[in-house]
């Protein structure tokens, strides 16, 4: 087998199998990354603010942001500096699903580290970031 075509059934069976380990989530994974943001970073986050971070669409974060406000898991604060804009905030509802999320994804990179053993495991990472950052100065030309 041509070693892309390899290398490409390796990506995407990997790809699958850790949006796999997302299934049982009650929002979308998408809507997932925004409260990874919201409750695991510092500062304040307005709509700008978390599509820029995630690389997608005003349009797009918004729909991510009304699903998040629909089902309890956000809510809006308004700037005192410009009544127009507001700061998303999580509900105690989005923290208990980060944190449980968290420890899920925890448990699941222990257990491939566990396998893979610690160097592997950090090389691992080291070459999924530098591949990510391939993609991204490909995507972005």
């Amino acid at each position: 087998m041509d070693k892309y075509m390899n290398a490409n059934m390796v990506f995407s069976k990997f790809s699958r199998g850790y949006m796999e380990l997302k299934k049982d989530l009650p929002i979308r994974p998408s809507e997932m990354g925004v409260l990874n943001i919201i409750t695991r970073r510092e500062g304040d986050f307005t709509p700008l603010t978390l599509a820029e971070m995630i690389g997608v669409s005003k349009p797009m974060i918004a729909a991510h942001l009304q699903a998040l406000l629909k089902k309890g898991y956000i809510r809006k604060e308004v700037s005192l500096d410009d009544k127009r804009s507001f700061y998303v905030r999580p509900t105690e509802k989005a923290w208990a699903l980060a944190d449980a999320f968290e420890a899920k994804q925890t448990e699941y990179l222990k257990a491939i580290e566990a396998r893979l053993g610690e160097g592997a495991f950090a090389e691992l990472t080291r070459l999924l970031g530098e591949t990510q950052n391939v993609l991204d100065e490909i995507l972005n030309k």
